[in-house]
């Protein structure tokens, strides 16, 4: 989705280019700057979307590190609420990623194994970068 809205956006900034500086069928100077008008703003939006895609691919690449050398974290967290996805739809598809919101956050859980309840404490392995949880433990008080 990510390279499908920076390429449609490279699309729009390379027609409104030709149109403002090369302008090949003389349009009225009114038109061309109501295309440099759109260009500025699909140019914010595609350095949002490059920014947006470069911080996602560092947090990742630093995750993937921190998992091959076994840098990751152990705390023992009070799981406020979890979010499963939409499994009441008939359309949707059974995903087995979890969404769960402790003190510090959200983390990600993206192979539940064995069900996570709200209001109870677990002990998360998890990589710091991305908040990805490798390894759920529950403790028993």
């Amino acid at each position: 989705m990510f390279a499908a809205g920076l390429t449609f956006c490279l699309l729009i900034l390379y027609h409104v280019f030709l149109i403002t500086v090369y302008n090949p069928q003389r349009i009225k100077k009114s038109s061309v700057i109501k295309f440099a008008c759109g260009g500025i703003f699909t140019l914010i939006i595609t350095i949002v979307l490059l920014v947006f895609g470069g911080t996602a691919a560092k947090k990742s690449i630093q995750s993937m590190k921190d998992y091959e050398n076994g840098e990751w974290q152990v705390e023992d967290v009070l799981v406020m609420d979890i979010y499963r996805g939409s499994r009441g739809h008939k359309v949707s598809f059974r995903s087995n990623s979890v969404l769960i919101e402790i003190d510090k956050g959200e983390m990600t859980l993206y192979f539940e194994d064995s069900l996570i309840y709200k209001g109870e404490k677990y002990r998360f392995t998890y990589l710091d970068a991305t908040d990805t949880i490798i390894k759920v433990e529950n403790i028993i008080e």
